[in-house]
C-alpha cells in the first residue's frame, strides 16, 4: 500500500484556513484572525468542520486514517457524528456514502477504515469531524494504482455559512448529513463553515472577518444563540448592513431558527426582528436579499421526529432544512446571472 498525508500533492482540501500538517492544525480560521473574536470562537475555529479531503483515485482498497487531539462524549450526537469522519464518492447529487472513519467507544484517538472500490477512477470526499480537533489523517492506497488530483467543483466560487450550533452541524449523525454539507454536496459547490456553537452572537468583529472574503452566497443564522428578541434587534440588522456594505452584489439569505415549536411567542419575536431586517433591505432596493422561515424548516407531518431535543436537528431535520436552503441558493444564483 502506498500512504500519503492529506497535505500531499494531489490531494486538496477545502474549507480551512489553516492545512498545517506538520504542527498538526487544521483549522477554519487563522490565529491572527480568530484573536479577534471571543475565546470561545476562537477555540472552536481550532476545529476542522466544513473542513473536506479530495481526491480521486482508481484503487481497489482504500484506507483513512485519522488522528484527533482529544475525545468527548457528546450527550447528543453519536460518536460517529461528532468525532468520526465520514467518506462520499462520487460528485454532486450521485454522490454516494461509502463508510465513516469511527472513533468507536471514545477509546481510540487514531481509528482508521479500510474499504473495497471498484477498480475505476472515482472522486472520494472525506467530511472531516464536528467537535474534535483533527491532528492528522492519511490516505493509503495500492501499490498498482493512481492517486489524482480532484475534480473541481462544478459551480465556482464558495458557499458561506455563519450561525449556531446548528449551522456547525449539531446533531448530525456523521458530518456529511449536515445541512450545510449536503447543500455543498447537492450544488457541487465549494463553502465554508462558520458555525459557532452557542457563541455565534452577530459581532462587528466576525462581520469583518466574512467581509475580507469572497464568497457567492452568504447564509446567516445565528438566531438560535441570540438570548433574546432584544441582542437580535441591536446585532441583526447591523451584521447585514456591515457585510452589504463589503459585498454590494452577493446574495444574502437570512434564516429564522428550525426550533420554533419550543416557545412560539417568543420565538415569533425573534424572527419578526430578523424578518424586519429583510424588509428594510428590501425598501432600502436590496434585489439580493433572501428570508428563509425556520419555522417552515420541518414541515407539519413527522415534524416531531426532525430534532433529537426539540432544538437541534436530527439527520430527517437536517434534510429538510437542506432541501429549503438548497432551493433558496439556487434561486439567488439564478437572480444574478
Amino acid at each position: 500500500m502506498k500512504t500519503y498525508c492529506i497535505t500531499d500533492s494531489p490531494i486538496e482540501i477545502y474549507g480551512l484556513d489553516v492545512i498545517d500538517a506538520e504542527n498538526k492544525n487544521f483549522w477554519r480560521l487563522a490565529d491572527e484572525e480568530s484573536r479577534e473574536v471571543s475565546d470561545f470562537i476562537r477555540g472552536r475555529s481550532k476545529t476542522s468542520f466544513g473542513g473536506r479531503v479530495r481526491f480521486r483515485t482508481n484503487s481497489r482498497m482504500l484506507t483513512v486514517k485519522m488522528e484527533l487531539h482529544e475525545l468527548y462524549p457528546d450527550p447528543c450526537i453519536p460518536i460517529c457524528g461528532s468525532g468520526g469522519a465520514d467518506i462520499m464518492l462520487g460528485t454532486g447529487t450521485a454522490s454516494v456514502f461509502a463508510g465513516s472513519v469511527n472513533p468507536a467507544l471514545y477509546d481510540n484517538k487514531t481509528p482508521s477504515l479500510t474499504i473495497k472500490l471498484d477498480g475505476s477512477m472515482q472522486q472520494v470526499t472525506i467530511n472531516l469531524p464536528r467537535n474534535e480537533r483533527l491532528a492528522g489523517m492519511w490516505i493509503s492506497i495500492d501499490d498498482d494504482s493512481e492517486l489524482l488530483a480532484p475534480e473541481p467543483y462544478s459551480r465556482p466560487g464558495r458557499l458561506c455559512f455563519y450561525g449556531s450550533s446548528i449551522t456547525e452541524g449539531g446533531c448530525a449523525s456523521r458530518p456529511g448529513n449536515a445541512y450545510t454539507a449536503a447543500v455543498s454536496r447537492w450544488l457541487d459547490m465549494d463553502y465554508v463553515n462558520y458555525g459557532f456553537s452557542g457563541n455565534a452572537l452577530g459581532e462587528d468583529a466576525m462581520a469583518d472577518i466574512i467581509c475580507r472574503r469572497q464568497f457567492e452566497v452568504f447564509i446567516y443564522d445565528y438566531d438560535h444563540n441570540a438570548p433574546d428578541a432584544a441582542h437580535l434587534e441591536k446585532t441583526h440588522e447591523r451584521f447585514y448592513k456591515r457585510v452589504r456594505a463589503a459585498h454590494p452584489d452577493m446574495p444574502i439569505i437570512m434564516m429564522s431558527k428550525p426550533g420554533y415549536d419550543t416557545d412560539p411567542p417568543f420565538n415569533d419575536a425573534r424572527r419578526e426582528v430578523i424578518r424586519c431586517t429583510y424588509t428594510n433591505a428590501v425598501a432600502a432596493g436590496d434585489k439580493n436579499v433572501y428570508f428563509l422561515d425556520g419555522e417552515k424548516f420541518y414541515g407539519s407531518f413527522g415534524r416531531e421526529m426532525c430534532t433529537v431535543d426539540g432544538t437541534h436537528p436530527n439527520d430527517l431535520g437536517f434534510y429538510r432544512m437542506a432541501e429549503a436552503v438548497y432551493g433558496m441558493i439556487l434561486k439567488a444564483m439564478r437572480r444574478i446571472k
